[in-house]
Order: C-alpha cells, then sequence, then structure tokens
C-alpha cells in the first residue's frame, strides 16, 4: 500500500476539489474501467470476477479446478472498527464458475468475522491466513465451502501501527518452511499450541515457519507488501519504493562471525528510487485537476506503492514473460514488468520498453495491489477499486476528513491476463481431488511447464511425505527435461526423507547454474554426515557462474579443515570486489582468520582489486575479534612490508577501526589503538613513522586515486591535529572530491581537537561546503565538548544558523551530561523548540503561491535539502526520494517541511548509538543481524556497529529532518521549493 500524503491546499479548495474530482473521475463500472486499460501488444485482459460477487481483493489462492480463494480487505484503511478494538470486517471468499465461461459467478463466504486479513496460502487441505496479530490456520471438514475449523498458530505479530505494516504474504519455499513478511513491523510471536516456548522477537526482518510444528525464527529482508519465489528457491521481496530486493543472506550466516560488522541482507534488483521509473497515464491525484500549476499530474514518475510483486512462470504468456518480475503500483493506477539477469552474485532486472508500461489504466480507481498466477497459466491481477488507497494516519486530522476514504469499499475486480488468442472458457478442465490423486499423478506436476504445477505437485509431496515418490523424484532430479524440474526435485527428496549424496553430487554437475545452486545448499546441509560433500563444495569454489561460487563461499564456512579455508581464499581472491561474496566469506572464517590470510595472500597477483578490497575488509574482522598478538603481527607485516602501499593503507585501516570497536567495556575502549597495536610510542614509532608520512603524502597527492586517498585521509583520523591538521584543512577546500572531504571532516571528528572545529567553520569553509559537508561538518561539531563549544561559538556569531541543526541533534545537545553544555543549548535553541509547528505551517499554507518560481525552487533544493534528498538522480540518500512527490498536494508537501516529526514513518525513525569507544552515531537502522547494525547517518553514509561495541542505542523516534527550516527560508522560497519539487523539471 501507498503511504503519500494526499489533501487539498485549504478548505475551501478541497470542498471545492472533491465536488470537481467527483465529477472528473467518477466510479466506472466494470466494463467501463476496462475499456480504460492499455496492455502490452499481443496480449489480453479478462475481467473473471466483480462486485458485488468480491469487495476490495487483496491477495488470492487457486485451487486446481480454478475456484479461487480470495482474501477481502474491506476494513482499509482503518482495520480497527471503532469501540471495537478489532477489526471483525475480515473475510475469505471462495469463488467457483460454474457455467465455464471464464467469469466466476458463484460466491460462499469461506470465511468471516476475522481480523484484518492479508494474505493467504493452501496446505493440508485448508488455509493459513495472515491477521495480524495472528496467523491462522482455517479449514472446511465437511466439504461445504465454509471453514468450520479455525485456530491460531501464531500470535504476536504488531497490529497498532497501519494497515500497509503488518505481517503478510505467507508462501512456501523450496525448503518446506512458510515465509511471511514483517510489513516493515515486529512483535514477540509465539504458538498458543506450543506454550512450552519462549516467544520469538521479531524485528526489523522477515520470518518464516514450520507449517507443522509452527516454530518461527526470523529470516533476511525486510519486506513490507510483497514476497516471490522463482523456479530456483530464490527469494524476492518489496517495499514501496523498492520494487524488487532480493534476499541474499540470512541472520544464522552471519551470526558464524560475530566480528564481522555487515548487517546487509538484501540486494536491490530493480533501479530504484529515482531511477525506479514507472509511466502513468491517469491522473492519480484527484485535486490536481484544480490546481493545474502547482499539482500537475506528470509523464512519468517513480514507484512510490510497489506491492504485489510476483516472479512469473506461467504458459498462458510468452516465452518472453517467463522469469519476469511483474509488480502492481496501485497509487499510479499500473502493473510493471521487469526482466531479470544475472548480475555477480545476485540478479539484476531492467525495463523491457521505455515510455509505456506492462498494464496502466486511465481510471484513477484501478488500484492493483497483488499478482499471481494460476492453474490455467495465466497471470491474475487483484483490484481493490477504491477512490484513495493512501492511509489517512498521514493526513492532519483537521485535513482527513477532506477525503472520501469510504468510496470503493464496497468494490472490487479480478482479471486474467493471457496470449491475445488465447481460447476463452473455464480457468482449468477439473483435475482429480487431492484426497484421490495418486503418487504418479502429482509426481508428473514437477514436470509441467507451468510453476503454479511444479509449486503444487511439491507442496502435495511434502505433505504426504510419501517414500514410494523417490525413485521417481530422483529420476527427475537427474535427468528431468526442465532445470526448473530438477531444482525443485532436489527440495521436494529432502522434503520427503529421500536425497542421497550420490543424488546430490551428481547434480553439483548438472550443465544448468540454477540447479548447481540447489545441489550447494543441500550439500551444505548434508556435508556433516557425507564426507564425500565436502570436496565437491571445495570444487564447487571454482564453478563458472558467480552465484554458485557465493553459495559454495557460504557452505565452506561450516567445513573445517585447510582445503575448506583454501577454497575459501580461492573465492575471495576471484569474487572479492562483489560485496556478497567478500561478506559470504568473511562469515565463515572467524576462529581461522589467520590460516585465512596466509592463504589469500598467496593470491594477491590473481586480481590485485579484489585482493586490495578482501584485505580491507579481513583488517576489520582482524581487528574486531583476532588475538591483539596476531593483530600487531598483521599492522607490523603492513607497515614494514612490501606491496603495493594501496591495500597496506586499506588494510592498517581496517584492522585500526576494527580494533577501536572491539567490545570488554569501557576500560578497553579507553584504550588508545594506536598504542595498542604498534607499542608505547604509537604512530611515532621508527617502525610506523615512515608509513604514516606515506600516508598523509598520498592524502593530498592528486594524481593518486581517489580510493587510495580516502584510506590515506582516514588513517590521518587516528594520529593528532599537529601531524595532521594541516593537510587536512587543505582537503576541506571546496575543489577537492567530495568524498575525501567528507573524510577530512570526519578525521577532524576521530581527532577531536578544538583546532579543527575552527578548521570546519573557518568562512572559507562553510561558506563554501556542500549541503552534504555541511552536514557531516555539524555531526562532528556536536560529537565533542570541545567541538560543541566551537559550534556554538559558530551559532553565536552567525555562520551557523540554529536550523541547520537537527532536532535529533539539538534533543542530544539539550539532555547532554555536561550541564554546561545544556545550559548554552538551552539558550541556543529556545526559539526553535518553543512555539507550535502546526501554527507555523498553517502561516505558511495560507502564503503558497501558486506561480511560484520552480527554477529558484532548484537553487533553495539544492542549498536546504540536497543533503539528505535526491531528486531526479541529485542529491543525498539519507531521507526518502523526492522525485515521485510531484503527484503529492502542495499542503502535503509543506507539512513535512515544517513539521517533519509529524509522522514520522518507521523506517526513517532514528536511532542514536553510543559506542564504548565514545563515538556518537545518529541515523536510521537500514539493516540489522545478531551481530551488528547498519545506520544511515544524516550526512549520506553507512555506518556499521558491532553490536558487542554498542554502550547505549536509544530510538527517538523523531526525524533526521530538523524542525524549524523555514527559518533558513523565506515565505517566497518556501512556495518556489514546492514548486519545484512539483514540477517535471
Amino acid at each position: 500500500m501507498s503511504r503519500h500524503v494526499k489533501f487539498v491546499i485549504s478548505l475551501a479548495l478541497a470542498i471545492a476539489g472533491a465536488a470537481g474530482a467527483a465529477e472528473q473521475h467518477p466510479a466506472l463500472s466494470p466494463e467501463e474501467s476496462m475499456k480504460r486499460i492499455q496492455l502490452e501488444e499481443g496480449l489480453r485482459i479478462e475481467l473473471v470476477a466483480a462486485e458485488p460477487l468480491i469487495v476490495n481483493p487483496v491477495a488470492f489462492a487457486f485451487e486446481p479446478d480454478g475456484r479461487m480463494y480470495v482474501v477481502e480487505g474491506r476494513a482499509y484503511p482503518d482495520p480497527v472498527e471503532a469501540g471495537s478494538g478489532e477489526s471483525t470486517l475480515g473475510r475469505i471468499a471462495l469463488l467457483t464458475d460454474t457455467d465455464g465461461d471464464g467469469r466466476y459467478d458463484k460466491r460462499t463466504e469461506f470465511a468471516s468475522g476475522l481480523g484484518y486479513v492479508n494474505g493467504i496460502m493452501l496446505w493440508r487441505g485448508g488455509l493459513f491466513v495472515t491477521a495480524a496479530p495472528n496467523i491462522l490456520y482455517l479449514k472446511d471438514a465437511d466439504g461445504d465451502g465454509i471453514a468450520d475449523e479455525k485456530k491460531i498458530v501464531l500470535t504476536g505479530f504488531e497490529a497498532t501501527k497501519t494497515a500497509q505494516l503488518r505481517v503478510s504474504h505467507p508462501t512456501l519455499g523450496f525448503d518446506g518452511k512458510v515465509y511471511v513478511t514483517s510489513g516493515l513491523n515486529g512483535g514477540k510471536v509465539t504458538s498458543p499450541l506450543h506454550p512450552e516456548r519462549e516467544a520469538v522477537s521479531f524485528v526489523s526482518r522477515d520470518g518464516r515457519f514450520d507449517p507443522d510444528t509452527f516454530a518461527f525464527e526470523n529470516t533476511g529482508g525486510r519486506a513490507q507488501y510483497g514476497l516471490a519465489f522463482d523456479p530456483y528457491g530464490r527469494r524476492f521481496i518489496t517495499s514501496n519504493r523498492h520494487p524488487v530486493l532480493q534476499v541474499m543472506l540470512e541472520p544464522w550466516h552471519l551470526a558464524r562471525n560475530p566480528n564481522l560488522a555487515f548487517s546487509d541482507t538484501t540486494q536491490e534488483v530493480s533501479k530504484v528510487e529515482a531511477e525506479a521509473k514507472v509511466f502513468p497515464i491517469s491522473r492519480a491525484t484527484i485535486a490536481a485537476d484544480f490546481i493545474p500549476k502547482l499539482m500537475a499530474a506528470p509523464h512519468n514518475g517513480t514507484f512510490t506503492s510497489a506491492s504485489g510483486t510476483v516472479v512469473f512462470g506461467g504458459t498462458a504468456l510468452t516465452p518472453g514473460h517467463v522469469g519476469n518480475v511483474f509488480i502492481c503500483e496501485p497509487a499510479q493506477n499500473l502493473v510493471q514488468r521487469q526482466v531479470l539477469r544475472p548480475e555477480g552474485a545476485s540478479l539484476r532486472s531492467d525495463l523491457p520498453y521505455r515510455g509505456k508500461e506492462f498494464l496502466a489504466s486511465s481510471d484513477v480507481w484501478f488500484r492493483p495491489v497483488f499478482a499471481g498466477a494460476g492453474p490455467d497459466g495465466a497471470l491474475y491481477i487483484a483490484d481493490m477499486g477504491r477512490r484513495e488507497i493512501d492511509h489517512p494516519r498521514y493526513i492532519p486530522e483537521e485535513s482527513r476528513g477532506l477525503l472520501d476514504f469510504e468510496s470503493g469499499k464496497d468494490r472490487g475486480r479480478l482479471y486474467r491476463i493471457v496470449k491475445a488468442d488465447a481460447p476463452r472458457g473455464r480457468v482449468r478442465a477439473a483435475k482429480p481431488a487431492e484426497a484421490t490423486e495418486t503418487t504418479a499423478e502429482l509426481v508428473a506436476g514437477l514436470e509441467s511447464p507451468d510453476e503454479w504445477w511444479r509449486a503444487r505437485a511439491q507442496r502435495l509431496l511434502l505433505e504426504r511425505v510419501e517414500r514410494v515418490a523417490v525413485p521417481a523424484v530422483e529420476k527427475i532430479a537427474l535427468s528431468g527435461k526442465l532445470p526448473q524440474s530438477r531444482a525443485r526435485a532436489l527440495w521436494t527428496l529432502r522434503g520427503i526423507g529421500g536425497l542421497s549424496a550420490t543424488t546430490v553430487a551428481a547434480a553439483l554437475r548438472d550443465p544448468y547454474a540454477g540447479v548447481r545452486e540447489q545441489a550447494v545448499q543441500l550439500a551444505s546441509e548434508m556435508a556433516a554426515k557425507a564426507p564425500e560433500l565436502k570436496q565437491a563444495l571445495v570444487t564447487a569454489a571454482g564453478d563458472t557462474d558467480a552465484r554458485v561460487r557465493f553459495l559454495a563461499a557460504l557452505a565452506l564456512g561450516s567445513i573445517e579443515g585447510q582445503a575448506a579455508v583454501d577454497a575459501l581464499a580461492a573465492i575471495a581472491a576471484r569474487d572479492g570486489e562483489d560485496k556478497w561474496t567478500r561478506a559470504a566469506v568473511l562469515s565463515g572464517i572467524g576462529s581461522r582468520m589467520a590460516e585465512f590470510l596466509r592463504a589469500l595472500q598467496a593470491r594477491r597477483s590473481e586480481n590485485p582489486k579484489a585482493f586490495a578490497v578482501m584485505m580491507e575488509h579481513l583488517g576489520r574482522v582482524f581487528g574486531a575479534g583476532a588475538m591483539p598478538e596476531a593483530c600487531r603481527e598483521l599492522m607490523a607485516q603492513m607497515l614494514t612490508g612490501e606491496g603495493d602501499l594501496s591495500w597496506r593503507l586499506s588494510t592498517v585501516l581496517g584492522v585500526i577501526e576494527g580494533y577501536r570497536a572491539r567490545g570488554g567495556g569501557k576500560a578497553a575502549a579507553s584504550k588508545d589503538p594506536m598504542v595498542e597495536l604498534l607499542g608505547p610510542e604509537g604512530r611515532k614509532a621508527a617502525k610506523a613513522r615512515t608509513f604514516f608520512e606515506a600516508a598523509a603524502a598520498r592524502a593530498v597527492d592528486s594524481a593518486a586515486p581517489t580510493g587510495e586517498r580516502g584510506s590515506a585521509v582516514s588513517l590521518l583520523g587516528y594520529t593528532d591535529f599537529d601531524f595532521a591538521g594541516e593537510k587536512l584543512g587543505a582537503l576541506l577546500d571546496a575543489r577537492q572530491p567530495p568524498e575525501l572531504q567528507l573524510q577530512a571532516v570526519r578525521a577532524l571528528e576521530r581527532i577531536g581537537d578544538a583546532r579543527g572545529g575552527a578548521l570546519l567553520i573557518a568562512k572559507d569553509n562553510w561558506s563554501r561546503f556542500t549541503p552534504q559537508i555541511r552536514e557531516a561538518a555539524i555531526a562532528t561539531l556536536t560529537s565533542k565538548p570541545a567541538l560543541i563549544d566551537v559550534l556554538f561559538g559558530a551559532v553565536k556569531a552567525g555562520v551557523v544558523k540554529a536550523p541547520e541543526i537537527s532536532s535529533t541533534r539539538r534533543t542530544q545537545l539539550l539532555k547532554h551530561a555536561n550541564a554546561k553544555v545544556k545550559a548554552e543549548a538551552e539558550a541556543i535553541f529556545k526559539d526553535l523548540e518553543g512555539g507550535d509547528r502546526m501554527e507555523i505551517y498553517r502561516k505558511y499554507r495560507d502564503g503558497l503561491d501558486a506561480k511560484a518560481d520552480p527554477a529558484k525552487g532548484k537553487e533553495v533544493f539544492t542549498r536546504a535539502c540536497s543533503a539528505c534528498h535526491m531528486r531526479s538522480g541529485v542529491g543525498g540518500k539519507v531521507g526518502p526520494d523526492l522525485t515521485g512527490v510531484r503527484n503529492q498536494p502542495a499542503d502535503a508537501l509543506l507539512l513535512h517541511i515544517i513539521v517533519p516529526n509529524y509522522e514520522v514513518y518507521p523506517s526513517y525513525q532514528t536511532l542514536s548509538v553510543t559506542t564504548q569507544d565514545g563515538r556518537a552515531i545518529s541515523g536510521w537502522l537500514a539493516a540489522e543481524t545478531e551481530s551488528s547494525l547498519t545506520l544511515r547517518t544524516a550526512f549520506g553514509t553507512e555506518e556499521s556497529v558491532l553490536r558487542k561495541s554498542i554502550a547505549s542505542l536509544a530510538a527517538s523516534g523523531l526525524s533526521l529532518m530538523p524542525d524549524g527550516l523555514e527559518q533558513a527560508m523565506t515565505k517566497e522560497e518556501v512556495s518556489s521549493l514546492i514548486a519545484f519539487l512539483k514540477s517535471g523539471n
């Protein structure tokens, strides 16, 4: 679902706009709405169900005979009825096409009186249903089409936030586990059927459970409303602005090495944010018709409500559509198609064409939210049919009554998409009932050219656990015609207890890489009891396919022996530039770092770039977890050894930073890492002096590669101001590359000398800093008391304006343990902390100028916003990308500028972390695992922190965006800024 904020500029205009919009965009009949749909050439779209037969469909699942279970989101947008504390509107309909004409004509109320239901999956003759706070199991025991068995199998999922932020999408994985999305939410998950089990903390990630035992665990990824598997078991998820993410790592992989500060688990598959173009043909902002200048509809936009993703594997479209990803975008009335391709260890996707969509409608009531395949091989789309798809939570209370969130609560459609010349009629001819279907018939389904039937065959074989099927399934695994069939057959054998080491070893030699991927994962599970597979995994380290090598690295990380270490080093030397492969390798070397170091250094010349990157990250792992003697030995080798200075610089930097992040309490953190690693004289020791002088020279060498200079600049932060101050000051020059300016600012923060703070606020520097560098400088100036004094002096002198300091940092200063700092902060920020932000908003709202100049607004954006926000590919990546906000009313944009903490989306709420060595880091949570977390800071960098090095962590609930931003702009500039954000330029 979308999180757009939609409301109008003033009450009078809103009333007029709503009345006019009803005339301009009336609700259309199913037949009239169909005429508004533009579909890719060569295909046909058919209406298969509409109101009153169904209402607000949000998910569906098919029986093989074509009957369809439909989840109805009738309670949206507010799943809780007034005064009840729980929604009873949730329903599941069972649809039947009784006359075989291809359109459903019979509805059976399978289940009603449920909570807010949003997901469904068939299992053992019944259904798993997501209905936060519960996951339910429903079953029709007597065959009348009505569920007479209902039980809560899991509970504790968060249900207090908005409807689109809830657990959803129960989906059976290749491994026989049911995967669910978090909805960007959390909870404490228990099973009422197993009260003896402890609650599982479900926070900031997705999960899975065993469908028979209901044991629940966290997984990688953090999806909103979209989850899909491709024919090779790769998992893809979705969030509003990120249409396709591939889950690359799981928590149990990263937990193997607690010294690895790496938290990412998902790869952006599709181009994101400013580059994730969509091409709507509707005027999705209804009020746009009445404010032509400020609210004109765009010719293209970006994803803002991506949902209901599916990787298509059906036969009713063309072969070119098989394996493509289809993403629903309800806010802009379209469904996009993307084509997947391999890129390193992961996948990437591209648009098959530009300037148009797979499916788009000019009917603004067309709200596609879910896509899936049917037993006929067709693509099906669920259309909620709502006038407003946005949630009122993100709209000021005073304006919520101006929009009609009720219209469409009695509407909804389901569509089928097939080739234009496909015959019309029944979804699927009747098949034998599951209860009487033979094992041979089920096994044959694994070889179907259609993914729906392959998935169904595996599910039923897993439910039955029929060992008699093993020989036939094994034959498919080894010699099936389709690689997709061979891949699924391998996991089916595992699920029914018939997978042998011989079969896995043969699959490791399969000509198709997708099958070898499965074999590597299965061999990893079996290697402890089948030693012959260990050598096979070592061999897989040299596979021709990058993803197979990545999975081999994950597998080898759990295998003992020098052969496994050597194989990991071989993968690292070849693929170390790929961050996923690098993380996979480092996750598995926890207790054998020294052996891995020797093996890697023996391969130094194979791929110098990969070697250099691996050494830097290996240095961090060494510093964080190796014995101090081993760290000192590696440092000595880097300082005095031979070889390219560039990788020695990055390795030394890695060791120092890793060592600084060690746990052990404040006493350990207070030790100077330079003294600990280099001896009592630290950097001034004879063996280190030459190295650091070379680093200083490299830092200011304009002819050296920027990456090498960056490592050198960072190292200067571990010296002192007398040694590094002059060079760091020179690097603050606006003519230097911005990444080096940023590194120089951070180096001055580490040194912590007031003279460094003075460099930052010097007139020739501060006035020339870009917004990103200025934000980094403010972060530095609020980090330590000596630097805070410099900042306060700059504010009093008018060099730094108080509104430039974010509310998060102001809070940090206003609550500072140092009484002097606290008192000064109270005096400086008294005008910002007081007053009614909503009243300020109303005053600026009344002064909005519809004739404001977007060109002037661009200048304001560059000065005041671009440090944190990107638009059209330019700017920072701290807050949401603003390329797609042109559809939002001007009043909505103004609200979030003036009152940034009015409603902070969970993804962007600020965390403040203090480490044991005294660092203070603020940002929003980009990723986390059991061992580490990663924060996206206000100046656009990502900081990974080992949990063992955290002294304190607090969630402020605030935005990183500062209050009082209007004090740095005139009212005319605010209007111009909004005009720019809404323009197509």
